[in-house]
């Protein structure tokens, strides 16, 4: 028997099983079911997504909508207005177009036909005369009835004409005969009624006519004109017209007018002076010849200077090389133009014209044509200038196809004669200096001297005789310093053509001014004059001599060689000058020479003496300078160098130094300083240092009994030598960078007034000059 433990164990495993199975069962049909749920969930969420994102681009474009339409309901306010305003302007436009339409029709209804006729009749004559000077025959046909016939008496081509024959001669010959064609009415045209939609026209007309072959030719038509018109199927047409026509001077119609002649004549004129303009001018060949027609002649006879050479030159190549030869043969030539008669009278040139048709042409004659002529430097027979009076008689020719007038031929017949004749005031080759200022002083040879005339000063440095041509020397002797104008001078070479002759100065020995005289020591040497000129950087000058001088002008000589000057800001100084010849000041385009640089430089106490005030320099020793400063000018002349002991300095700044005055004793009974000032190099005022030659010192001040003191510190040391000029006092022997004192007297006088009750007496001090 089966335990039924086992068998129980059985049953509640089968049971088990069977309850299992069933389980199972049901679990995979809630699995299935759920699995299917979950994919219908998945399914409607991604439906959601989807949904919600077009939902939300819907929403965003629901509240995008709203905004457009918020926009568009403004947009469509403000169209609205718009219209509104515009439908009312156009309701008012309307309202006038109305108004106007039913004045229209009234007008209408009350316009007079036969004025309206007459006035479109008196419009087709116009057209037609208009269309006559248009120079079209579609601006004359179309108004033109094919019945028309003309009557042309008078001019322009008199005859009787239909409507073909009017077209292709009447028109045709005016057309082609006239270029420019100007009308008028005289006076205000009449119309009449004929009857029958017919009207006369009567007008008197102009015509301004230039022929096509002739253009310079003005003609003026004076012409009686009467025109019929007739209103043919409601279109005014000429029928008929009557011309009479006659030709009248242009005076005769225009008050003030010129003549053709002369109108013609003054064209004429400016082609030929504009030919003798271009050669005083020295304009380019081509442009002296362009009045020259191609194939012109020019026929040239007589002497002519240089390389131009007299013969016929044909055709405008050859006659424009003449010109060439010309321009390149002088550098400047003045010239004018006219007719010499036989009484001596001048009148201008002469000039006929012909004017007619297809045979127009002009003759100029300038019997006296003068060409003064500077020749050009590097050219034959530089620096002369030529006087050539020319015979000129040129022909021309209008030619109309470049609308001017054309040199056909010209002949000169050519004189030379001497430029005194032409020039009686203005000389041109003979170099004359006239005297415009002069100073004489008589010299003391032991003395010296100073003269001054316009803005030149000479010193004569003491010890200076005058060597005569015999060799014998004068202590006492008549010096002069003469300035002159110059005339006929031009530059001194062909290297120096940049310069410009000015003015000229020169010395003087007892009236004479030659080479032969000389300024010289006792030993006979040379004792040069020292020359200051204020004047500019850009001056520099010649030495001339070779003439003769009668006192009032010294005629003829010639550039010898070129002077060196000194500058300074405004000033040049010369120290070599010994001979009494002429120098000629020369301008030139830019500076000469640069004055010295101005310079800072410090300077301090000397000797006791208080600065006030300092001029200070850079100055090369080779080259000198002039210094200005206040009223003291100081020449350093070229090779001056600076020995201090230890070095020679060729490169210093040089001051002038000006000092306090006021507590400075006197030097000698009777003298008071006036001046006080020093030199200093490199800013050191020292009687340690000294230059290899004298400084020139030209001081500006009152001269009456001035002394010079040099000061050290001990105070007055010894008295300087000086030269006295009229307000100029002048050193020649500083040699060292020191102190000097300028002593004017002093100069008391008394008054002495006398009143009813009591008498005084009143002294003062001043400085006199």
């Amino acid at each position: 028997m089966a335990d039924t433990k086992i068998i129980g164990f059985a049953i509640i495993i089968i049971v088990l099983l069977v309850a299992a199975a069933i389980g199972f069962y049901e679990y995979a049909s809630v699995s299935s079911k759920y699995t299917g749920l979950e994919s219908s969930y998945s399914s409607l969420s991604s439906s959601y997504s989807s949904l919600n994102s077009s939902y939300s681009s819907l929403s965003a474009d629901l509240k995008q909508a709203q905004s457009n339409a918020s926009l568009y309901m403004k947009l469509a306010e403000s169209n609205y207005s718009e219209y509104q305003s515009l439908l009312t302007k156009y309701m008012t436009l309307e309202s006038m177009y109305k108004e106007l339409e039913q004045n229209y029709s009234q007008l209408l209804s009350q316009k007079v036909p036969e004025q309206y006729k007459e006035g479109s009749s008196l419009d087709t004559a116009y057209l037609v005369w208009d269309g006559i000077a248009i120079e079209s025959p579609n601006d004359v046909t179309p108004y033109l009835a094919p019945n028309f016939t003309a009557e042309i008496k008078g001019v322009p081509f008199p005859g009787s004409y239909n409507y073909q024959t009017f077209n292709s001669t009447w028109l045709s010959n005016f057309f082609s005969e006239y270029e420019t064609v100007y009308f008028y009415t005289t006076a205000l045209p009449t119309v009449t009624s004929l009857g029958g939609n017919t009207y006369m026209i009567s007008a008197v007309l102009q015509y301004f006519v230039a022929p096509t072959d002739d253009p310079i030719y003005l003609q003026v038509f004076n012409s009686s004109v009467q025109i019929t018109v007739q209103i043919i199927n409601g279109k005014p047409l000429i029928t008929s017209m009557i011309w009479n026509g006659n030709e009248v001077p242009p005076s005769a119609v225009i008050s003030g007018y010129p003549s053709q002649h002369s109108l013609q004549a003054n064209q004429v004129s400016s082609e030929i002076l504009s030919e003798i303009n271009g050669l005083g001018a020295e304009f380019p060949n081509s442009t002296i010849a362009q009045y020259f027609s191609p194939n012109a002649q020019l026929s040239i006879s007589g002497p002519l200077p240089g390389i131009l050479k007299n013969g016929t030159y044909s055709g405008i190549s050859n006659i424009e090389h003449f010109f060439s030869n010309w321009d390149t043969y002088f550098i400047f030539v003045a010239e004018y133009s006219q007719n010499l008669l036989p009484s001596g009278v001048a009148v201008p040139p002469s000039i006929s014209v012909t004017l007619t048709p297809n045979m127009t042409s002009a003759m100029v004659v300038a019997n006296v044509t003068p060409f003064i002529g500077f020749v050009n430097q590097g050219e034959p027979g530089f620096p002369a200038i030529y006087d050539i009076h020319v015979n000129m008689v040129a022909y021309l020719q209008y030619n109309a196809t470049v609308s001017s007038w054309q040199i056909t031929k010209e002949t000169w017949n050519v004189s030379t004669i001497p430029i005194m004749q032409d020039t009686m005031f203005y000389n041109l080759n003979q170099p004359i200096f006239k005297v415009i200022n002069e100073t004489t002083v008589t010299v003391n040879a032991s003395q010296g001297a100073v003269l001054q005339a316009g803005n030149i000063v000479s010193i004569i440095q003491p010890g200076t005789y005058a060597e005569l041509p015999n060799g014998s020397l004068e202590s006492i002797y008549n010096f002069s310093l003469v300035v002159f104008s110059v005339q006929a001078v031009f530059p001194p070479a062909e290297d120096f053509y940049n310069l410009t002759p000015s003015y000229a100065f020169a010395f003087a020995i007892n009236g004479h001014i030659s080479p032969l005289y000389s300024m010289v020591t006792a030993s006979k040497l040379a004792s040069p004059a020292i020359t200051i000129v204020y004047g500019s950087d850009t001056w520099t000058s010649w030495t001339w001599f070779g003439g003769t001088f009668n006192g009032t002008a010294y005629i003829g000589g010639s550039y010898k060689f070129a002077d060196n000057w000194i500058y300074g800001n405004n000033v040049l100084v010369n120290y070599q000058f010994f001979k009494p010849v002429l120098w000629i000041f020369e301008n030139s385009q830019s500076p000469i020479k640069a004055p010295p640089s101005p310079v800072n430089v410090s300077v301090s106490q000397a000797y006791g003496l208080t600065p006030v005030n300092a001029y200070s320099y850079e100055i090369n020793g080779k080259n000198g300078g002039v210094i200005v400063a206040g009223n003291i000018i100081t020449v350093i002349k070229p090779g001056t160098f600076i020995m201090t002991g230890a070095q020679n300095l060729t490169m210093y700044n040089f001051s002038v130094v000006y000092y306090a005055t006021s507590n400075l004793p006197s030097p000698t009974t009777g003298q008071e300083p006036f001046l006080a000032f020093a030199y200093a190099i490199n800013g050191n005022v020292t009687f340690s240092y000294t230059a290899s030659q004298p400084f020139i010192t030209i001081i500006t001040t009152p001269d009456h009994g001035a002394q010079m003191w040099t000061w050290g510190a001990k105070g007055y040391i010894f008295k300087d030598p000086i030269v006295l000029g009229n307000g100029i006092v002048i050193n020649l022997t500083f040699i060292k960078p020191v102190p000097w004192i300028l002593t004017l007297p002093e100069i008391t006088s008394t008054t002495t007034s006398t009143t009813t009750s009591s008498t005084s007496t009143t002294s003062s001090s001043y400085w006199g000059a």
